[in-house]
This record gives C-alpha cells, structure tokens and sequence, in this order.
C-alpha cells in the first residue's frame, strides 16, 4: 500500500480490497446474496461488539445518523456535542422534527458524565446522543460512563456516532447498554465510502415500531425484517459488498487485538512527534488532552496550516485541514484502517521538514 493518503477519512484503500470491487454483478435477490449477506453480517458483530443484528445501510455514514434519529427518537434530544459531527447529529435532530438540547465542550474538550448526569437532572430527555471520536476534533469521549448514567438516571435511548472508532479500537455496544450504534465504511474499517453500518438494540428497535415518521429508506424496522431474510430492503451496492467482504476476512486474520494495538501505537507515534519530538521544537501541540484523545485522528495546532496542507500536497501526502473554525489555526492527520507505524512515521518526517522549510 502507498501510505501517502492520510486523510481523517475517506482513508486508504488497499488495492487487494479495490480489485474485489471488480467481482462480477449477481442477483440481489439470489441464494449467492444471501450467502454474501450472511457472512458479513457475521463479521461485522464483532466490530461493534454485539450479538445484534448489524444492518448494511447504503450511502455514507450520515445516513446512519438520521436512521438513528428518526428510528431512535420520539420528541426531546439531548445532544452532546464536542464538536462539527455532535453539532451535525443535533442539526439532524432538529430538521426531523425533535427539541434539542445542546450540551457543548470547548475544542478538543469532551462532555464528561458527570455533565450528562446534571442535565439529566434538570430536563426530560427521551433521547440522548453523543459522538465517540469527534473526527473534527480528535477528541474521544467515555461512551461507557455517559451510557452507565443514562441508564441511571433515565430511560433514554443513547444513540452513538462511532464513525472513526469502529475497527481501530474497542466498541461494545452490548456490555455499554447503548441503543444505537453506527459508522461509514471510509473510516477505520478501509473501505471505499458509499456504506453505512448500523447496529440496534431490541428496545430501540421496538421504539421505532411505534413510530410513524421512519421513512421509507432508512427504516431500521424495513432492515431488521430484511437482515433475518439476509436481503437488502433496497438494491445494495455490489462492489462495495465484495470489498467488504474481503476486507472483513482480512481484519479478522489480522485479529481485532492487533488491529487495535496496531492503532494504539500510530497514535502514540503521531502524539509522541508532536509532543516530544519535532513538533516540540515546532510549537506544536495536540489539541485533545491527553486522556481524551482518539486513536484515529489527530488534530494539530499550529500556525500556517493551509500552507503545510498544500506544501505536503506538492509532495504526493495528503493530510486534513482543520474542520469548520479550526481551520486557521489547527491540521489534521488521518491514522486509521489499514496504515502503519513506519508509514505515518515517513509522514511525520516529511511534515517536520516542511515546517522547518515555512518558518
């Protein structure tokens, strides 16, 4: 793989994984599809550990956003909101319909549980969600203790935004007790973009039965009667299918653990660089603390982003900009799915050099 691509997503896709979208067309409503759908259906439970059924929702991941909403949610949100994509799964709220209630962490910070708890305390909520790794931010924040307190403290549905946590990192939607669970095949999962997973509990499930707003295609009820006929409700995206076929096969020889350490030390390697080593001399920092920092993105404020962007460009890497009002002033490296240590390590090399050639 030419580890050059290191966008917080769409990431790098293995050309073994791109060839497998070259596999011939069948009938969607054939026993060969329904063996294909069987399978990934199996692989994909456990990635967001649950014994769930895990739907394959065509589009991007935003789709499973609004699924979430509009299937998980009756009329009162409570959205917790630590960045562009929790301000994104709020504004969805909204557009369909719901009252918001907005609880907001300053950049790079996360809504602790402790400020679920007291919002909780002071308003009745029927649904609360929240996103794990805030692809704007880098920002990870502790779904287990806010869904231990929703629990506790309510009987709201947590709906979970883990687009760039599922596949680099632990996601246990079973033993946290949350409701929904979602994510985009363009992240940690290497794929092409085009798909989104979704992963629902029995209790939200039964919520969106009483519902009659879900739309046509993006009923989580249409899914799950699909899912137990492993059929699409819609005609799906083949070549995607057949990727992610390949590729779940591939993460499961690599085995979860791996892959999860494999994560674990790009990120350190990337917050090691900006804090002790070049990044250091550079007057870099890295914007989330240290404790609530996503394995997968890493947002760097620096001056002069743009031009270290469009520098790296020149040089055939591609990185992120800072998202929305980050821009000026922070950059983003992608480390997720199918890159290595030594690969960002090359990265992180070039950018030192950059910087040094800007000041």
């Amino acid at each position: 793989m030419d580890e050059r691509f290191f966008l917080p997503g769409p990431t790098e896709v293995r050309q073994e994984v791109l060839d497998a979208m070259r596999h011939p067309m069948i009938a969607h409503r054939s026993a060969a599809m329904e063996l294909l759908m069987r399978t990934v259906h199996a692989r994909l439970q456990p990635l967001f550990g649950t014994a769930r059924p895990v739907y394959v929702v065509g589009g991007s991941a935003t789709n499973g956003m609004e699924m979430a909403v509009r299937c998980g949610s009756v009329q009162r949100v409570l959205a917790l909101v630590c960045g562009a994509f929790g301000e994104r799964f709020a504004e969805v709220a909204e557009l369909t319909g719901r009252e918001v209630t907005r609880v907001i962490a300053e950049p790079g910070e996360v809504v602790s549980p402790e400020q679920v708890r007291l919002a909780l305390e002071h308003g009745s909520y029927d649904t609360v969600t929240v996103v794990h790794s805030e692809t704007s931010t880098g920002a990870l924040s502790d779904v287990a203790g806010i869904a231990a307190v929703v629990r506790e403290a309510s009987n709201a549905m947590l709906l979970v935004d883990a687009v760039t946590s599922v596949g680099a990192m632990p996601v246990e939607m079973d033993a946290w007790g949350a409701d929904l669970v979602f994510t985009g095949s363009q992240k940690a999962m290497a794929l092409a973009p085009g798909l989104a997973f979704v992963a629902a509990s029995e209790r939200l499930l039964n919520r969106a039965r009483t519902l009659g707003d879900r739309g046509y295609v993006l009923d989580l009820v249409r899914y799950d009667e699909f899912w137990h006929k492993a059929q699409s409700p819609t005609t799906p995206s083949l070549p995607l299918l057949f990727a992610l076929d390949r590729q779940l096969a591939d993460i499961e020889i690599e085995g979860l653990d791996a892959r999860f350490a494999r994560h674990a030390q790009m990120a350190r390697a990337c917050w090691d660089w900006v804090e002790i080593e070049d990044g250091a001399e550079l007057g870099l920092q890295v914007l989330a603390a240290e404790g609530q920092r996503s394995p997968t993105v890493t947002c760097v404020v620096c001056d002069r982003p743009l031009d270290v962007v469009r520098a790296l460009n020149d040089e055939g890497y591609v990185i992120g900009t800072g998202h929305g009002a980050l821009q000026r002033t922070t950059l983003r490296v992608g480390h997720m799915g199918d890159h290595s240590v030594a690969g960002l390590e090359a990265l992180l090399e070039l950018m030192g050099r950059v910087m040094r050639g800007l000041r």
